[in-house]
């Protein structure tokens, strides 16, 4: 009997219980695992201080968004922010404060542009970050990947 048929099986027999459908559904994932693994992860790049999302940037999340919504996997949303510059009497603290308040707001702008393209919020995981001396910095990474 294949795999395949087994796991449909499982799923579909009358007495399992929700234990059997999750790990039926965690194989069907196994089963499809080339497919999940060429999902490659979006980048978004933003201006300094920009928050809001462009017509650009919500086409490219709902394409990979269709991609990744009929897998049970999690999504994970980096947010990056450089810090403010040109502002008097901003204390380093205070710099790094407002580059993860911006960064928390573009992550949550994609979060829920991601949920409104049909992806459960239960899935979506937003970390915002700070000032980094990286190439990341002002941008949006959304990926199935953890790291």
């Amino acid at each position: 009997m294949s795999s395949a048929l087994w796991l449909s099986l499982i799923a579909a027999a009358p007495d399992a219980g929700g234990t059997a459908n999750a790990e039926a559904l965690n194989e069907k994932i196994f089963l499809q695992a080339r497919e999940v693994t060429e999902i490659s992860p979006l980048r978004l790049r933003f201006l300094k201080g920009e928050v809001q999302l462009t017509d650009n940037n919500r086409e490219m999340i709902r394409q990979w968004a269709e991609k990744v919504a009929k897998f049970n996997i999690p999504v994970y949303i980096h947010s990056y922010a450089s810090a403010p510059t040109g502002i008097r009497n901003l204390t380093p603290e205070a710099a790094r404060h407002e580059a993860v308040r911006i960064a928390f707001n573009r992550g949550l702008m994609a979060k829920n542009f991601l949920e409104q393209s049909g992806i459960s919020h239960n899935r979506l995981i937003l970390k915002s970050i700070g000032p980094q001396d990286s190439d990341e910095s002002d941008s949006i990474t959304i990926t199935s990947h953890q790291n």
